[in-house]
């Protein structure tokens, strides 16, 4: 029986790039999951960025220096891929959004994706993006080699997930 590659756990506000035979997963929960892949090198990366911080069932203000730090994971993130042996003519990127049915939570959530969109879309790269409206999370896999990405509407992890250390 063919065992399946180990995956690893990226956590909210963090990223992960990889040669390797694993996958890059993440729950999203009021967040966003950039994936991307060079379609000639086997080299991808998975961005996990939460839309806003929630308080007590409500999202907090999303200020200036939110999307600030925002735009430096993402700057990081296409550096490390580009460290990897990724060529950014060659990527692929794909967003996917999560926006839990909260009052509040429509405005940012779009402001983040709009963020995530635009930051591809000046290197002229296209985006495709989805978005899902829905109380549970989604759980995004991406296999960094091959660039096969997997979304699971069913929230969880599965039992061999380690997690990932900050880049």
């Amino acid at each position: 029986m063919i065992q399946p590659p180990p995956e690893i756990v990226v956590q909210p506000d963090a990223f992960r790039v990889s040669k390797e035979s694993t996958l890059l997963a993440c729950e999203l929960r009021g967040a966003l999951a950039v994936c991307v892949y060079d379609d000639t090198q086997p080299a991808g990366g998975l961005l996990h960025l939460r839309y806003v911080a929630i308080a007590n069932d409500q999202p907090l203000d999303l200020t200036d220096n939110t999307l600030s730090s925002d735009l430096l994971l993402m700057d990081r993130f296409c550096k490390e891929l580009r460290s990897a042996g990724a060529r950014k003519q060659s990527w692929r990127v794909s967003i996917f959004g999560h926006t839990p049915e909260v009052p509040g939570m429509q405005g940012p959530a779009a402001t983040v994706i709009d963020l995530a969109k635009a930051y591809f879309a000046d290197a002229r790269l296209p985006v495709e993006c989805k978005e899902f409206n829905r109380s549970l999370g989604l759980l995004v896999r991406l296999d960094p080699r091959g660039g096969r990405i997997f979304v699971n509407a069913t929230p969880g992890t599965a039992p061999n997930i380690r997690q990932a250390a900050p880049p």
